[in-house]
């Protein structure tokens, strides 16, 4: 057993933290499995409580391990969504029939759902007015839904539409799209030429967290999405608010030949 240096300059909280981070990330530990208790740590290393539950909320801000009261600590045991971002990424739903978030969900071993949150028309708030080309306040259309990977909340999607894209359309209804609404807006007549994706990083605000249900020090992501026709014309703008914890992010290109 790994001894904790009490004569070190380095804190003994962030000695165990150090040790259980190795053991987690070497499997030792793995995903799953229940973390000694309090009285545990405390018989077996020498140290008191309070560098123990140091120690634990490092590990727990850091995403590795997630603390339930009456339960104790246990190492995450959650496996990430790779979302892939490439030049062909709208193949994915023509190959499947389904929205992309599924088809990637199913590939990857976990069950898509989602709940919807709000579906009707809206002023277009400023920022998302500029990447739509309408004017800020000009009437739009929203799908807000929260999207779950095997029953849990990974996403919180919300996308607008212009009116000229979804007036009348099922794009305005309440129910399900079980194709997705890219498959959707392709049967309209529109073609997808081209995209752009804007990443940031940052803390959830308090319902945020509530909604994607996220332990303390979990970030978020926040993807903006916006797909053009060969014309240059917004078709859609996906504002997305990804759990950081659940996701991590990949992108594919080519090299274009010589």
């Amino acid at each position: 057993m790994t001894q904790l240096d009490p004569r070190s300059a380095r804190p003994l909280s962030d000695q165990l933290a150090d040790m259980l981070r190795d053991e987690i990330h070497s499997g030792k530990r793995p995903p799953g499995s229940k973390l000694p208790t309090e009285r545990e740590f405390r018989r077996d290393y020498g140290i008191s409580r309070t560098p123990v539950r140091r120690a634990l909320a490092i590990l727990a801000s850091e995403g590795l391990i997630v603390s339930r009261k009456s339960f104790g600590s246990y190492v995450r045991n959650r496996p990430p969504l790779r979302r892939v971002t490439s030049a062909r990424r709208h193949a994915a739903h023509h190959a499947s029939g389904k929205p992309i978030f599924d088809t990637e969900a199913i590939e990857q071993g976990q069950v898509p759902s989602r709940r919807m949150l709000r579906v009707g028309r809206v002023y277009a708030p400023s920022e998302i007015a500029k990447w739509l080309h309408v004017s800020d306040g000009e009437e739009v259309v929203i799908r807000k839904r929260l999207q779950l990977l095997d029953g849990e909340p990974a996403v919180i999607s919300t996308s607008y539409y212009p009116l000229w894209v979804a007036d009348g359309t099922r794009l305005e209804s309440s129910e399900p799209l079980p194709e997705g609404p890219d498959a959707l807006i392709e049967a309209l007549g529109h073609r997808f030429s081209r995209g752009i994706e804007v990443f940031r990083a940052r803390m959830p605000t308090p319902d945020e967290a509530d909604l994607l249900m996220l332990d303390p020090g979990v970030p978020v992501v926040r993807m903006i999405h916006v797909d053009y026709d060969a014309e240059g014309r917004s078709l859609q703008v996906a504002d997305d608010l990804y759990s950081g914890e659940r996701h991590e992010f990949a992108f594919e290109w080519d090299e274009p030949s010589k």
